[in-house]
């Protein structure tokens, strides 16, 4: 009986893997094809990050070409090789000249593959919040793989390497404050900001979480040491790159004012080789509005706390510093949207505190 079981348990898990592995690689391949790693682009294309002379704030983003860097230096030579002939994406994506370059080959493989790793942890645990939250299994399995496929059509006006880990790490941080693993949320403060320094402002949207399942004096203990790691990183990061060009942020309120324009929201570009939506498109707008709307009413009050504290900080920051229409730079909101999608689907309020965790809700 135990081994039908254990055989039975593994199997479902080697189903899980494959499917999460299949999912992932389709929106990888979908948001290589479209940006490739930002190749040929002179200030913070892929060879100057890996160079270490992107301008800023791109260059803070130092996760993924330490890990390229980390693993050139430990791979045999005679490997190196090997996967540069096999697994080169020249091959396959136009949109990746650098992939070609004997000085960026193997390092360009690593930081994709790494990507997809991401990714696929990045499925995992979402399907793990959303079980927590008690949704039903269906939805906890295929609103991420919802979500993740329609990614690279929210990479719309640009797309980065670092987009996959910045929802690896925001789905691992609302899964660790879920879980009140505290000491590792602060841990994970430092790699999160490491690949994006966004990641210091989604922590503060944590706190309803925190507070649904410990005290305010304990909520707010944990918040500000998370802060505290991610704000240190910013700044040791900031004074690192202090000479590097560019700035620490792009003002873009008067483009932004620019893009309320109806013309603006019936652009087009190619996602997936076919012609899709591009930026703040109508269609896009339209979705959104539908699922917020329609799941908003069975939405908890801790998860509307979250969404909410995201919206304060997210939306004025988009408008002030972020290209016209990028919508990935509404990320902060990701994880609240992907929860709300949930609630949509299974079309019933779950609970809102982790099951089988023994925490007790407190309001909010």
């Amino acid at each position: 009986m135990f081994y039908s079981i254990s055989q039975s348990r593994w199997t479902s898990l080697l189903l899980l893997l494959s499917l999460y592995w299949i999912v992932a690689t389709a929106s990888m391949s979908g948001s290589i094809a479209k940006w490739g790693l930002r190749d040929n682009i002179p200030t913070y294309g892929i060879e100057q990050v890996l160079d270490d002379t992107a301008i800023k704030p791109f260059a803070y983003r130092r996760l993924l070409p330490a890990i390229a860097d980390f693993a050139e230096r430990i791979t045999p030579q005679s490997v190196k090789a090997y996967a540069v002939e096999k697994l080169g994406p020249y091959r396959s994506y136009v949109r990746t000249p650098s992939s070609a370059k004997g000085r960026y080959a193997f390092r360009y493989i690593v930081i994709m593959y790494a990507c997809l790793g991401f990714c696929i942890g990045c499925l995992l645990i979402l399907r793990r919040i959303l079980k927590d939250l008690n949704f039903s299994s269906l939805t906890a399995l295929f609103v991420p793989v919802v979500f993740i496929l329609a990614f690279p059509f929210v990479q719309t006006v640009g797309g980065y390497p670092y987009d996959y880990p910045e929802l690896f790490f925001m789905s691992a941080a609302l899964l660790l404050a879920l879980r009140r693993h505290w000491v590792w949320l602060c841990l994970l403060a430092i790699p999160a900001t490491l690949n994006k320094e966004s990641f210091f402002f989604f922590l503060v949207t944590l706190y309803p979480i925190l507070r649904a399942t410990a005290s305010t004096k304990t909520a707010l203990q944990v918040l500000g040491a998370a802060i505290l790691s991610s704000g240190l990183i910013n700044i040791v990061l900031k004074w690192a790159y202090l000479d590097a060009g560019g700035g620490t942020a792009s003002f873009q309120l008067f483009n932004n004012i620019k893009y309320f324009h109806l013309s603006s929201y019936r652009q087009l570009e190619v996602t997936y080789g076919f012609v899709g939506p591009s930026g703040a498109f109508l269609g896009t707008l339209a979705v959104i509005a539908v699922i917020v709307l329609r799941a908003w009413p069975l939405c908890s009050p801790m998860m509307r706390s979250h969404i909410k504290f995201a919206a304060v900080l997210n939306i004025p920051l988009f408008i002030l510093f972020c290209a016209t229409g990028e919508m990935r730079n509404l990320s902060i909101l990701f994880m609240g949207f992907i929860i709300l999608i949930a609630y949509l689907v299974d079309g019933r309020e779950p609970s809102a505190v982790p099951r089988s965790r023994g925490c007790k809700p407190a309001s909010i």
